[in-house]
């Protein structure tokens, strides 16, 4: 694939992001529902066993999706009527969490076990940060700064990792898993998304955060970004994949393009709630 091609399709995604995220809370909620969405549609086209019917595989990815986004679905249920639709949905979550077990005995796959478990890792995986990204704007003004923040962060990580690590890297971070990552380029992805948290501080003043706290949050997502990187790079390597899906030309698939971002969500939102003791964060769980 082109760099042009790459490019142009990096900068459209990352407007949409952008753009979503600042517009309104329910729009940001609504754009990080999706993408949990999308990210649980792949991941589950890639770990479930394809060797039922047509019709019984599809019903089982839908399965998991609708299991993996119950944390965030679940969440929303308990802010004071934002959904009043979804205020018996608790109820209905465990029948579905117990149904996956019942479609597996009648679906004929060759490991039905196999199949529900990694249809319960998709929730701890993708559907837990989902549930943290939808929750986040919809419990506090500053939730939709905060999340592009995160994302910027990430995204600024992995551009000096790449740029850097492409031009000055030597040393194997991670070979076995990831060929390419280099600890030059790891310390160059450290520095550029504590840059970023440090213009974070100037552009979000409304988020209330001190120097520290911004440099802190920079370190943690860059951190625990590229450790989601290796994650997924483990995920598919285990599969014999390149790539999770193609719907993004030049950038693979969702789960591609969020893999680092959903697995610092969960660490971002630790650190600001234990480590800075922020009033705002705990509202996010409970």
């Amino acid at each position: 694939m082109s760099l042009k091609t790459r490019t142009i399709t990096g900068l459209a995604f990352g407007a949409v992001m952008i753009a979503g995220t600042l517009a309104h809370p329910f729009s940001c909620a609504g754009l990080y529902f999706l993408v949990g969405v999308l990210c649980l549609w792949e991941y589950s086209g890639l770990v479930l066993k394809q060797d039922s019917t047509a019709v019984y595989n599809n019903i089982r990815r839908i399965f998991a999706v609708l299991l993996g986004v119950a944390p965030a679905l679940l969440i929303v249920n308990t802010m004071s009527g934002t959904f009043p639709l979804l205020v018996d949905y608790v109820f209905w979550f465990f029948p579905l969490l117990f149904a996956s077990f019942l479609f597996e005995l009648f679906a004929a796959s060759s490991k039905p076990f196999e199949n529900i478990a990694f249809s319960m890792l998709g929730i701890v995986y993708i559907g837990i940060p989902t549930a943290l990204l939808v929750s986040m704007p919809l419990t506090d003004a500053s939730g939709t700064k905060v999340i592009l923040a995160i994302l910027l962060m990430v995204w600024a990580s992995d551009v000096f990792a790449y740029l850097l690590g492409s031009k000055i890297g030597k040393h194997k971070m991670f070979p076995r898993i990831s060929p390419k990552k280099t600890w030059e380029g790891t310390f160059s992805g450290v520095i550029g998304a504590i840059l970023t948290g440090v213009l974070c501080f100037y552009v979000f003043p409304e988020v209330r955060f001190q120097l520290w706290n911004w440099i802190v949050l920079g370190a943690v997502c860059t951190i625990f970004g590229i450790l989601g990187d290796l994650v997924e790079s483990m995920l598919k390597r285990s599969l014999g994949i390149k790539d999770s899906g193609t719907i993004l030309p030049g950038h693979g698939g969702f789960l591609d393009r969020f893999d680092a971002f959903i697995f610092a969500v969960p660490f971002a939102v630790f650190t600001m709630k234990v480590v800075f003791d922020d009033y705002r964060f705990q509202q996010w769980l409970f």
